[in-house]
């Protein structure tokens, strides 16, 4: 059986900035944790459809102050079955 690597980007703020990392290394930063939330959805898209396996890490801010959790998103385009 072969397992397909997944695609992991990590979205998490530091400081007055929202950072977004793919591969361990910190790709873009951003002011607004949208503005980060869309990047890291747009670079996931672009490797989903080229068939690869996705997964977003978001992490929340001030997790204590609201009670949010890490949020993880993942994905796979669906393979075609040979005819």
């Amino acid at each position: 059986m072969h397992l397909t690597p997944v695609e992991r980007f990590v979205v998490f703020q530091v400081q007055n900035e929202w950072l977004v990392t793919y591969r361990d290394r910190t790709q873009m930063s951003y002011s607004t944790r949208e503005e980060a939330e869309t990047s890291a959805f747009d670079a996931a898209d672009a490797l989903a459809s080229q068939g690869h396996a996705v997964s977003i890490l978001i992490m929340p801010d001030e997790p204590d102050a609201n009670g949010q959790h890490p949020m993880v998103l993942t994905g796979r385009t669906p393979r075609v079955k040979p005819s």
